[in-house]
């Protein structure tokens, strides 16, 4: 028979949380424990009579719900809302062939323009590559030359059209020297939270100028987001297919 709590630890609040802490789930770590601790129990604002009636399922509906908040923020930010017309087909005759038109609001997005100004007045603009060359790599042992491609900046194309902008005339009388900016785009649904269905499906904007071994890390800052899709419910199409067996699966990423 073990000793009464709270054996072995020191306390009862030690020994109730410990033992949270290894039954259940074991998703629960050691260092995320010792977070909970620090940052929420021993917090100044935390207050025990907060969680009276607490349930974790109603506070990640209401925390799904708060994603429509945020879009007062977004527009002071430089956000713009607008919306997108799609065609959809219908399983009607249609001698023009388009389709019903149907009208997507909440399409959030940024101009392009001002986030290239803006990328490249910060500090890390100073390592992108904005004068074209070639990666050659030359054998030590038998002196071969061979051509590189590594990066966006060293191929075939962005020398091709490097190329083609420094031949452009200008009219303006600007003076100022001419380079490429390499836009990468890249979209993808992302949940936002571990738990609950608050979800958005962003637009990013990545820089060929820099290398993909700095555009690679999760810290690098190399990732901007320029525009937010968004979610279509099937029911918006439901009147135009409402004697097929199921709904067609309508995508984000054809806005």
């Amino acid at each position: 028979m073990p000793p009464a709590p709270p054996w072995p630890w020191k306390n009862m609040g030690i020994w109730r949380l410990m033992t949270w802490m290894i039954t259940g789930s074991r998703q629960k770590s050691e260092a995320e424990v010792t977070c909970l601790v620090h940052e929420v129990i021993q917090a100044e604002d935390f207050d025990r009579s907060h969680f009276d009636g607490f349930n974790a399922h109603t506070q990640m509906n209401r925390f799904d719900k708060s994603e429509n908040v945020t879009d007062a923020g977004l527009r002071q930010d430089g956000w713009k809302e607008s919306s997108v017309d799609i065609l959809v087909p219908t399983r009607e005759r249609d001698p023009d062939g388009n389709g019903q038109l149907f009208t997507i609001p909440g399409l959030f997005h940024r101009s392009l323009t001002s986030v290239i100004h803006a990328v490249f007045t910060e500090k890390a603009a100073k390592w992108f590559h904005l004068t074209l060359f070639t990666r050659i790599w030359k054998s030590p042992s038998t002196g071969q030359e061979q051509r590189l491609y590594d990066e966006l900046y060293t191929s075939d194309a962005w020398i091709a059209a490097q190329d083609d902008l420094q031949k452009q005339q200008l009219d303006n009388g600007c003076t100022l020297e001419r380079v490429i900016a390499g836009l990468m785009f890249w979209s993808d649904a992302t949940h936002l939270a571990q738990f609950g269905n608050a979800s958005a499906w962003p637009v990013y904007l990545f820089f060929g100028n820099q290398s993909k071994y700095v555009r690679g890390r999760p810290n690098s800052g190399a990732c901007h987001p320029i525009a937010f899709i968004p979610t279509v419910s099937p029911v918006l199409f439901s009147g135009i297919y409402s004697g097929a067996s199921h709904l067609p699966e309508i995508s984000c990423q054809k806005l």
